[in-house]
């Protein structure tokens, strides 16, 4: 076996191993007494990270996106938001808000921690 191979072979075991030390925990709990219907998969979800919207909503759904890794590799935001926003889609939300993050650390595992507010227009 030539050491390319071999080399090859140890990486890819390697990415398998450092992929499978991953938790991703995605929540959403209904806040609203009413169901709407869920978007399809790829519509645009608007994101209110830092402030509210202009016109009128209602918040339908807490969400949260809980991500653990090893090996001291961090995650950051714009790795959760994708699945932020699906959850949003699942809610049938037309965009996020009220976006909390945190970050801790236990050893060699990162800790991520992101919670949104679901919301849908009502005008």
């Amino acid at each position: 076996m030539s050491s390319n191979k071999l080399l090859s072979g140890f990486l890819a075991a390697l990415l398998l191993f450092l992929v499978g030390c991953m938790t991703v925990q995605p929540t959403a709990f209904p806040i609203s007494a009413k169901r709407f219907t869920a978007k399809p998969n790829g519509t645009p979800i608007l994101l209110f990270k830092e402030t509210q919207p202009g016109r009128p909503f209602e918040a339908v759904a807490r969400l949260n996106m809980h991500i653990e890794k090893t090996f001291f590799i961090p995650s950051a935001f714009n790795e959760a938001l994708p699945q932020l926003e699906e959850l949003a889609r699942q809610q049938g939300a037309d965009a996020l808000m009220d976006v909390v993050e945190r970050k801790s650390r236990l050893n060699e595992t990162f800790i991520y921690n992101v919670t949104a507010t679901a919301v849908v227009f009502t005008d």
